[in-house]
């Protein structure tokens, strides 16, 4: 990995990058794959996740061994079974990895399953429910440990930058969270799917390769602008071909190339607003007809932002089963008063209430 390290990106460069049209975006992403692979001498993995994303992001992996890249052609896709996923989800990883054997058959693909150790029960009981964001939850759990830290001072709207300006990291929106009768953390995606990766890797010697795109979060766009599309430095070396792309980019590229992707998401179809069209029929933003994010069942950041129907009551009509268990259940914890899942389930229909989710 000699002679490689992390390449930050000037604020404007990254504006000319987003703005790309797609084929352009193709283009520079199989180059930074091919720089990533190149790095680590072809010892990487992909983080398939079997959501719309990482469905990208593998056939772009495929496409790029199969074309670009002397045998052997092996590519690795690693799965993490939380327990946590659609059953659509469940089913489409295999008959994925099927159909790129079937698209690409000079390349060899490996799915490897791996299981976290803690079922999310155990990680909502011992740490606390994930809502709002990772950032909010992080903030509040902080604080709650430390109430004289600079996360406090964030959700109270005290800090400042060093201009004496309010830190644009304030979020006093959700000071109210640390009065709630549950506990609240950001751990679950660090123990139920990062921990199980970091241990595949190290028995492995291979590096991960994921779908993340900085449009995600504010977050994901710090991390891209400081370390560019692969991250060579640090415990933890990541490579990120699509940090540039956006949702839009992912639905287009798999309408485009008619990639076979997950049932939970129903159709990919264009919208002037009002109407829905058939994606080839007008150039207009395009959006599927079911789960707009797979990830895990029971996640509830971001849910207070969704318009019209929320993930809670989709699942509500579409996995009745599942919602019952996400729901339903919970009581206080009569060692420390707070609320938290029992056996009859999760318990997150008092929490979305007191963040006023719809379910």
């Amino acid at each position: 990995m000699e002679g490689y390290s992390n390449q930050p990106i000037p604020k404007e460069a990254a504006k000319q990058l987003l703005a790309l049209d797609l084929q352009d975006k193709e283009i520079l992403s199989y180059e930074k794959i091919d720089q990533w692979y190149t790095a680590w001498n072809g010892k990487c993995y992909v983080s398939f996740s079997g959501g719309k994303d990482s469905t990208v992001l593998a056939y772009l992996a495929a496409r790029y061994l199969s074309s670009f890249r002397a045998p052997p052609w092996e590519l690795n896709l690693v799965f993490v079974n939380t327990g946590l996923e659609y059953p659509e989800i469940q089913k489409f990883v295999n008959e994925y990895a099927d159909w790129l054997r079937r698209e690409f058959p000079r390349v060899t693909v490996n799915l490897h399953r791996l299981r976290p150790k803690m079922n999310i029960r155990q990680v909502v009981t011992k740490y606390g429910y994930s809502i709002v964001s990772k950032e909010v939850a992080g903030y509040v759990s902080d604080a709650r440990r430390n109430p004289s830290g600079s996360r406090m001072k964030r959700l109270r709207g005290e800090a400042v930058r060093k201009d004496g300006q309010p830190s644009v990291y304030n979020c006093e929106k959700w000071e109210y969270l640390l009065y709630a009768p549950f506990n609240i953390s950001a751990k679950c995606c660090a123990i139920m799917k990062k921990s199980p990766l970091k241990t595949y890797a190290h028995k492995t010697g291979q590096q991960a390769t994921t779908a993340t795109m900085a449009e995600e979060s504010r977050l994901r766009m710090t991390y891209w602008l400081n370390t560019g599309c692969n991250a060579f430095d640090g415990k933890r070396p990541m490579g990120k071909p699509m940090s540039f792309w956006t949702e839009q980019d992912v639905l287009r590229l798999i309408i485009d190339n008619h990639l076979f992707y997950a049932s939970v998401y129903g159709d990919i179809v264009a919208s002037d607003g009002e109407n829905d069209y058939p994606s080839t029929l007008i150039e207009k933003p395009l959006h599927c007809t079911g789960c707009q994010r797979t990830g895990c069942m029971f996640c509830a950041f971001g849910a207070h932002l969704e318009k019209g129907e929320t993930r809670f009551e989709r699942m509500k009509r579409t996995h009745p089963k599942h919602y019952d268990f996400c729901i339903g259940g919970g009581e206080f914890d009569p060692a420390d008063g707070m609320w938290k899942p029992n056996e009859k389930g999760l318990g997150y229909g008092r929490v979305l209430d007191f963040i006023g989710v719809r379910y």
